[in-house]
């Protein structure tokens, strides 16, 4: 079976939910200003996104493969395209909550898909852990094309919500382009009775899941600490101007994607468990000594791109090494387990990656009411210690791990 033009498709796939999943805060600001609706109600166009990810996820994913990995993925597609375009036509605020919601099912049905697709069209571990990084890296390329789609719509003038006229474009051409290509799911429909919700719930009996999902947990925590602070940080701690603080997100994520993209070509030729320990203690030996260097940093204000300090770049950069660990993680459980389980699995994947980032970001924040921000920033070597820490029994049951068996 050709693969190119599957794992195109994926790649489409992923760079569209990424763009949609990752340009809600600027919606937000738009709704409020256009609609005149409160902060709280748009606020709650997080909610609607979140929470309608995680029902779908625990109610759909673990039955995509009874629907089918293709057919899913097209109705998910159709879904945001038509979506989009009413975003784009209708002026009010209703049409985003139904947006969002589409959005968050739709995702749900895709995530779920593409990572059971992987399964289908990879050999063996290292093929499988090489495709997960680069389909992980090119959403992390979606999510910072996404803004600057926004950015040059409104910079012409238009209305924001006419840059949904290419979301739904993006979106329509991925459908078509899935629509053409063939996928043999036999090896998947003929074990319907590894799908469902109970399924899914039975997948916990085995340990090697019950630490994937720890570590999954974690690794969320420290990276939504990161994403949804950093700016926080560089504003109070080094001075940036607002607008340079946000696009300084930009550095953080791309860094995540470039950490992807080189674990892509490394994951076939070099260990994954010495790796990803040697990452995650750079990124501790970074925060440490970031933090230690700026305690009682008197910052002058920042407001152009070629006065900011080289530490904040360097902090930015933080994301190159936590990146990977990941897809990495992800790929080892879902080629451990059968085939026709790795939806049910994608299911818990999203729902505890849900919570780790909601937990992370409120210690964080916690922290910096209590204390300062340079304090709670200490906070992610926690998780990060422990992540390493987790990561070496995980390979040990990843190695010896058989699904006939209870124990794992």
């Amino acid at each position: 079976m050709s693969t190119w033009r599957i794992r195109l498709s994926l790649f489409l796939n992923f760079f569209v939910f990424a763009i949609l999943l990752n340009t809600v805060g600027i919606v937000i600001k738009r709704v409020i200003d256009d609609y005149g609706v409160s902060e709280a109600m748009a606020a709650s166009l997080e909610a609607y996104k979140d929470l309608s990810i995680a029902v779908g996820s625990f109610f759909l994913a673990s039955y995509i493969p009874r629907f089918g990995y293709r057919r899913s993925m097209l109705v998910a597609l159709l879904a945001v395209t038509i979506a989009s375009m009413g975003v784009a036509v209708i002026t009010g605020f209703w049409i985003t909550p139904v947006l969002y919601m589409t959005i968050g099912v739709s995702f749900a049905l895709i995530k779920g898909a593409v990572y059971s697709t992987v399964g289908l069209i990879t050999r063996d571990q290292g093929e499988h852990t090489s495709l997960m990084n680069l389909l992980e890296g090119i959403f992390q390329v979606g999510a910072l094309a996404g803004p600057l789609f926004f950015s040059v719509v409104m910079g012409l003038h238009f209305s924001w919500n006419q840059t949904y006229w290419i979301v739904a474009l993006l979106s329509a051409l991925a459908y078509l382009l899935l629509l053409i290509t063939p996928l043999d799911e036999s090896e998947v429909q003929s074990h319907p009775e590894q799908a469902g919700l109970v399924e899914m719930l039975k997948l916990l009996r085995w340990p090697l899941v019950w630490v994937f999902v720890l570590c999954a947990w974690l690794y969320v925590m420290i990276e939504q600490s990161f994403g949804t602070w950093l700016p926080t940080f560089h504003e109070r701690i080094f001075g940036l101007d607002k607008h340079i603080a946000a696009g300084m997100l930009s550095v953080y994520a791309g860094s995540i994607a470039l950490s992807r993209f080189v674990m892509s070509y490394l994951s076939r030729r070099i260990p994954w468990l010495p790796t990803q320990l040697t990452m995650l203690g750079g990124a501790f030996v970074l925060i440490v000594s970031i933090l230690l260097t700026t305690a009682g940093w008197q910052g002058t204000t920042v407001d152009s791109w070629v006065a900011v300090p080289p530490l904040a770049w360097v902090f930015s950069m933080m994301g190159f090494f936590i990146g990977a660990i990941y897809p990495t993680i992800i790929s080892i459980v879902l080629n451990k387990l059968e085939k026709p389980r790795h939806a049910a699995m994608t299911g818990l994947i999203i729902i505890f990656s849900a919570l780790g980032g909601t937990t992370g970001s409120f210690v964080v924040g916690f922290i910096s009411r209590s204390f300062s921000t340079h304090d709670a920033f200490y906070f992610p070597l926690i998780p990060i210690t422990l992540l390493a820490l987790m990561l070496i029994p995980y390979k040990r049951l990843a190695d010896r791990f058989h699904p006939a068996s209870p124990g794992g």
